[in-house]
């Protein structure tokens, strides 16, 4: 595969020179190779090169289209995957439809998707998105990719579903086939000849730095074969035992300013020089070579799959003289494709085992209590990832799964398929552990600023230390530093498997606070609030959670300069909150679709220098895609005291960014307040795969009402209009905002919207 690894593997991956691959250990009651009757055994050999491998399909479909039989198939890296494929049934035709599909978007991710994360893990992306996260588990270190692998094994297993048993001979495949990846450990090249097809083409995918390595049962760590064996010309002649070896090479060799202008891309130019040599050393061992040229597309170019497969079809057509010289009559060729047909092996039947590994007792039987209700249905891959998404879903753990053949009950035939291998009955699932963590370190910037205003800017660090004290308990402890000060810790103690919760919790804040009059700052005043509370109630899944809390507060109101914001204040107060939260939205920053909900009420009470209150707090937000580049918006928030004389320090407010733009940071100080939003946001561009949903162009309106006991309720109004980024760092707007009662703004925010 040509790709651009983390610059510190090239180096120590360029000093592994072995070019003689390893066969990985092969189960003794191999398959015999089918033979060809009388002609030669054709074997065809696929090159990585990422988006380039969809070329492929384009020979293939060139090569069926003219009854040219492919007997074997070994391909690298992307050529694996579009060669296992091939060779588990599949027509050129359906390879298309794939390639020409969306299915590639969700493989490359820079971390799971917002509607798998836990309801815990939703509020950390939420209140510190796009962050990064160190793991502290042995000292404190990156994650080992850029990339998630969750999207990549979802799409191998879904479309290698009949071909995911742990105990496959891939000499059995309607194709017999291989594939090849680089073993870690002993910088050799490794072939892959049995086992789960999508675990082995997986590892060959494993681009180092951008897919984490795949560790093998015997404990070794598996990468892309592209770095020492890209075009497998030798194991289709060697291992798979072909007369003749067509080898498709991907021909992309045209130096680009890039490549020179950057120590990353000097260092992937130096790269490529190595693999270019493995596979100059491949094309000998071939009897013919059909090189594709794609200097015109780059590994990157998923959304190019039909001009890719093109430029592969018109390659072998260039190549007709040579290729058809092994064609096969009509007759023959129906024989060729009766016999392919009859290898495709059955779909698993229904779930009668599942057997857990690689957790603890408590993660194991978290997921068989999960997998319990597929008992009896028939093993697909859609229901077994989704029973499997609670055990990654808080990030500890990830999980992959292969079926076996399960013992079956005496006298039952119902799971045979007459003249078949018998369908596998069992799943065994394999949890990982994250090398890196738990603990994890969650590291996110926050700025905000804006014309004749202040600047606020926060680092966010948080450490989630998971499964402490029990399976699915945590502690959580989270500073803010910068233009306040916030420390905060909780024990989140699950209490049961169904989601039964108790919370205790502390905090300190600090932080200063200007009062405003007709848009001047007339005061800054500290405020300093001591908290400890409890919490119980229920996680329903990971999108609603209901509870009470009880919150007692220490909180110290005093004034530095100016005057205004009422007298100063040091004592206690209380409250006590019933809480529903709903989280049904499809992100954690910019959301195409869904809602959330968050509904609060109860009593503000024993507070100093305050009247007892009754307490109502809801915030609903719902968007819409209007079509793939197209949002619409919109939200409600509401707190009110219902017109009791709460006193300064424990009041609402609005202004800012997102919260009456053109308004000065907090402007608003009652006891009620409102506050509608409505937006369209259109995509203008989007980032590349896995990088963030793009750059919107965003036009809303916004209007707040405030009321307090000192002055009648009264209007704000404003439009904004800007740019938003949802990017790798964060969420970045840049917006400018003009209001009634001559109120504008320039702003400019980084991370959550304040």
């Amino acid at each position: 595969m040509r790709w651009k690894p983390a610059a510190t593997l090239l180096a120590a991956i360029l000093l592994a020179i072995a070019v003689k691959g390893q066969q990985a250990a092969s189960p003794a009651n191999r398959a015999a190779l089918p033979a060809a009757q009388g002609r030669p055994v054709i074997g065809v050999a696929l090159e990585g090169g990422g988006a380039l491998g969809l070329a492929h399909i384009g020979v293939l479909q060139w090569m069926e289209e003219h009854h040219i039989p492919v007997d074997r198939v070994a391909g690298t890296s992307m050529g694996a995957l579009v060669g296992s494929l091939y060779a588990s049934g599949l027509t050129p035709a359906q390879l298309r439809a794939i390639a020409v599909s969306d299915a590639f978007t969700g493989v490359f991710t820079l971390q799971s998707p917002y509607a798998d994360a836990s309801f815990r893990r939703r509020q950390d992306r939420r209140e510190i998105p796009q962050s990064i996260t160190v793991g502290l588990g042995h000292g404190p270190q990156l994650r080992n990719a850029l990339l998630t692998d969750r999207g990549v094994n979802e799409f191998l297993v879904t479309n290698m579903s009949a071909y995911n048993s742990g105990s496959l001979d891939f000499d059995r495949m309607p194709i017999p086939f291989r594939c090849v990846a680089t073993d870690l450990n002993s910088l050799q090249p490794v072939t892959f000849d049995h086992g789960p097809l999508a675990q082995a083409v997986r590892a060959s995918i494993s681009i180092p730095g951008v897919f984490p390595p795949v560790k093998g049962d015997n404990g070794h760590y598996f990468v892309d074969g592209g770095i020492l064996d890209n075009l497998p010309s030798d194991v289709v002649r060697h291992g798979l035992h072909a007369d003749i070896v067509i080898a498709i090479h991907l021909k992309s060799d045209v130096l680009s300013p890039a490549d020179t202008s950057s120590i990353v891309g000097v260092l992937n130019r130096a790269f490529s020089a190595g693999i270019e040599r493995n596979v100059t050393q491949a094309r000998s061992i071939a009897d013919l070579v059909v090189s594709v040229p794609l200097d015109n597309f780059s590994g990157a170019d998923y959304n190019k799959g039909g001009q890719l497969i093109r430029a592969g079809y018109l390659a072998a057509e260039q190549n007709s003289a040579a290729l058809l010289r092994y064609a096969l009559n009509d007759k023959d060729w129906s024989a060729y494709l009766a016999a392919r047909q009859s290898r495709i092996l059955p779909q698993p039947g229904a779930l009668r085992q599942v057997r857990v590994e690689g957790g603890s007792p408590s993660a194991n039987s978290s997921v068989l209590a999960d997998m319990k209700p597929l008992e009896g249905q028939p093993i697909r891959p859609a229901s077994t990832l989704d029973a499997l998404k609670p055990i990654e879903s808080n990030g500890g753990y990830s999980a992959t799964y292969e079926t076996f053949a399960a013992a079956s009950p005496a006298g039952s035939t119902a799971l045979r398929t007459p003249g078949a291998a018998a369908n596998d009955t069992g799943i065994l699932v394999r949890l990982s552990k994250d090398p890196s963590g738990p603990p994890y370190l969650i590291i996110g910037p926050e700025m905000a600023a804006a014309t004749s205003n202040i600047t606020r800017m926060e680092m966010n660090l948080r450490v989630v230390d998971q499964n402490l004290g029990g399976f699915g308990s945590e502690f959580r402890g989270t500073a803010e530093l910068g233009y306040r000060t916030n420390l905060s810790a909780e024990y989140y103690r699950l209490l049961t498997p169904g989601g039964y919760f108790i919370e205790p919790r502390a905090g300190v804040l600090r932080e200063p606070v200007y009062i405003w009059n007709n848009q001047k700052r007339i005061a800054e005043r500290f405020q300093q609030n001591l908290v400890a509370g409890l919490e119980a109630g229920r996680t329903f899944g990971n999108t609603m959670q209901v509870s009470a809390e009880w919150r007692a507060l220490d909180t110290r109101w005093a004034l530095r300069t100016g005057s205004g914001g009422g007298p100063y204040l040091t004592g206690t107060a209380q409250t006590g909150l019933l809480h529903i939260n709903i989280d049904k939205a499809s992100s954690g920053t910019i959301s195409p679709s869904g809602y959330r909900l968050a509904a609060s009420a109860g009593a503000f009470y024993h507070a100093v220098g305050s009247s007892n209150a009754p307490m109502a707090q809801l915030s609903f937000s719902r968007t819409f895609s209007l079509t793939q580049n197209n949002i619409l918006g919109m939200s409600a928030e509401v707190n009110s005291y219902l017109r009791a004389n709460v006193a300064q320090p424990f009041r609402f407010t609005l202004g800012g960014p997102m919260r009456l733009s053109a308004s000065s940071f907090d402007e608003y100080r009652g006891t009620d307040i409102y506050l509608a939003r409505s937006g369209y946001m259109r995509r203008i561009a989007a980032l590349p795969t896995g990088l963030g949903q793009g750059l919107y162009g965003l036009i809303g309106y916004e209007a707040g009402e405030v009321w307090s006991p000192e002055q009648r309720a009264f209007l704000r109004q404003d439009g904004t209009a800007g740019l938003i980024g949802n990017t790798p760092i964060g969420l970045v707007t840049f917006g400018v905002s003009i209001g009634d009662a001559g109120h504008r703004k320039v702003f400019l925010t980084l991370g959550r919207w304040f």
